[in-house]
């Protein structure tokens, strides 16, 4: 097989001047873009305004759908809303995919919601009162409301089976207590639609204000908080959140589903065929990140993780980017098995395992998570083909990779090459930054693959 020429066959551009920012600020999310963006992110997403400028770049506009196959926690789909243009979106991780459709929704009622927070924080003092937690008043309850405060007089704790999966020390037992009130009061609520928002509230306070954790990029413990002020802390993530709501900045209607973009004919609706005339995406990149564990707290205090067979299942349904989501019977790197540039690099990094004499069962499947991600992708690009209309444009956001014994993994490359053998024209590569390798110290490239049917 040919090989896919990266520095020759088509245009590779120097980092690009996006919207004149350095390199060590591109991938930050500006102030102005925090508006439904903010309501809960995910440290490993792409900013906003990489979306607005393929947006531009692509020239679309409300006559056009845009999709996002690993859309994550909704950046492309909510910024396309914003500007007008349809989208859909799929993802695996249940959390992602549950924060992504409140923050899509389009038709809130201010004045629920806001009654709402009422009943939350006046529900919050009294059962905090009820267990001799003693927070300051913030004198929020309004008689008027039909949204009547509830005691928690007894909390719904974690199981034991739960507690196993939460990373030990990402939450000190007195904000834990605090957050399962505040988790069984909003359970009360009767509207989903309410009810969902401020689920999404307490997951933003959960990781911003109770728990234990920070990134950079990888999630990492920090001190212990003993308390925490969550009265105000969830009241204030609330407000914004309605002030956000009451702007009004969505337009078009934006879809997500929940599923695996492996196999996107189980996932997407038959009306969709041939009608996606831009995909704006980043999938997860080979590496030892495991995705899972970035939104473990709040997935397990909020039900979205109930056990161990929870966390395989969703992490069955994910790319195969990391050695903790390989499993016996996975088929997907029989997808490149005629891909000499792959399996090569797979036979390097399995023979520099043995040099090193490295015995771990995480280091043995190294060479193998190389052959599942890009036979998962090989899986995704088929699969995505019968929904694209003609001339439809492609903007994959991969980085380089040296996780695996500081061995070079070009993932714009071979992916370009998967690409051009599935019939895919490659347009160019943009390099979007470049990032410090937490292996080998030095910059690797973050690139956007643009490619066309």
């Amino acid at each position: 097989m040919q090989s896919f020429g990266y520095y020759g066959d088509f245009n590779y551009r120097r980092p690009l001047q996006a919207f004149g920012l350095r390199n060590s600020t591109r991938n930050k999310i500006h102030p102005k873009d925090l508006s439904i963006h903010g309501w809960y992110q995910f440290v490993l997403g792409y900013p906003p305004h990489l979306v607005r400028q393929y947006i531009t770049k692509f020239r679309l506009n409300n006559g056009d759908i845009i999709f996002d196959p690993f859309a994550g926690l909704g950046t492309t789909l909510v910024e396309a809303s914003k500007n007008n243009i349809i989208s859909y979106g799929v993802e695996a991780n249940p959390i992602a995919c549950f924060a992504s459709t409140v923050k899509l929704y389009r038709n809130y009622d201010l004045k629920a919601l806001e009654e709402c927070l009422a009943y939350i924080l006046s529900s919050i003092e009294l059962s905090f009162r009820y267990h001799d937690i003693d927070e300051p008043s913030l004198d929020v309850f309004d008689p008027s409301t039909h949204f009547g405060p509830v005691v928690i007089k007894k909390v719904n704790g974690i199981t034991a089976d739960q507690e196993k999966l939460i990373p030990k020390g990402f939450i000190s037992p007195r904000p834990l207590l605090k957050v399962l009130i505040i988790r069984d009061i909003i359970e009360r609520i009767q509207d989903e639609l309410l009810k969902n928002f401020f689920k999404l509230a307490l997951c933003a306070f959960i990781v911003k204000e109770a728990g234990n954790m920070a990134f950079g990029p990888e999630i990492y413990r920090t001190n212990a908080k003993k308390d925490i002020e969550s009265l105000r802390g969830f009241q204030n993530i609330a407000i914004s959140m309605i002030n956000d709501v009451r702007q009004g900045q969505l337009q078009a209607p934006a879809t997500i589903y929940f599923g695996d973009s492996r196999d996107l004919s189980k996932v997407l609706p038959e009306e969709l065929l041939g009608r996606i005339n831009a995909v704006i995406t980043s999938p997860p990149y080979p590496n030892e990140k495991d995705y899972t564990r970035s939104t473990r707290l709040e997935s397990v205090l909020l039900g979205f993780i109930k056990g161990k067979e929870d966390l395989r299942n969703i992490k069955t349904g994910l790319l195969r980017s990391n050695s903790r989501n390989v499993f016996n019977g996975d088929e997907d790197e029989k997808q490149v098995a005629q891909f000499i540039s792959i399996t090569s690099l797979a036979e390097a990094i399995e023979n520099r395992r043995l040099e090193l004499k490295k015995t771990s069962g995480f280091e043995k499947l190294y060479h193998k998570i190389v052959l599942h991600y890009f036979g998962g992708m090989y899986r995704h690009l088929k699969t995505l083909k019968s929904f694209l209309s003609a001339q439809a444009r492609l903007a994959y956001v991969v980085g380089d990779q040296a996780s695996y014994f500081k061995i070079l993994i070009p993932t714009a490359k071979l992916l370009g090459e998967i690409a051009e053998h599935l019939g895919y024209k490659i347009k160019e590569v943009e390099r979007w930054r470049t990032r410090l390798a937490t292996a080998t110290r030095k910059q690797l490239d973050e690139n956007v693959l643009i490619i066309e049917t």
